[in-house]
């Protein structure tokens, strides 16, 4: 379903200080994903019922300030232009996840950071 929110991300300059944190006051499982490449990432998971998972990340870029969060799309070049259509920005156009998916960083006419996602284990 287009729009619907599949995940969250959280930006962090320490990802492990970060990581800490949130297991915490949170109590929220972490897990580091491992074969990330370059990318440093943990995925958060706090139980099976949810179907919204997220995770703690190192920024990849200085505008990462706050709570990102995903959609899915059926096609991430179709949405960026509907962003830019209505007065969106798109920061990081379409970027693969390797083995996972690929993605692509927009900010709402307000500053607002958010992602479109689009599985695809072939991405490279």
């Amino acid at each position: 379903m287009p729009g619907e929110l599949i995940h969250f991300d959280i930006p962090a300059d320490d990802v492990e200080k970060l990581v800490g944190f949130y297991k915490a006051v949170m109590g929220w499982k972490i897990e580091k994903v491992e074969d990330m490449g370059e990318m440093e990432y943990w995925l958060i998971g706090w139980g099976e019922d949810n179907p919204v998972g997220g995770g703690i990340g190192k920024k990849m870029m200085p505008q990462q300030t706050c709570v990102n969060y995903y959609v899915a799309d059926d096609g991430i070049e179709a949405f960026n232009q509907k962003v830019k259509d209505n007065g969106g920005t798109v920061m990081m156009e379409k970027m693969p996840v390797p083995g996972w998916g690929w993605f692509s960083m927009c900010m709402d006419p307000e500053g607002n950071p958010f992602a479109s996602w689009v599985d695809d284990k072939d991405a490279k």
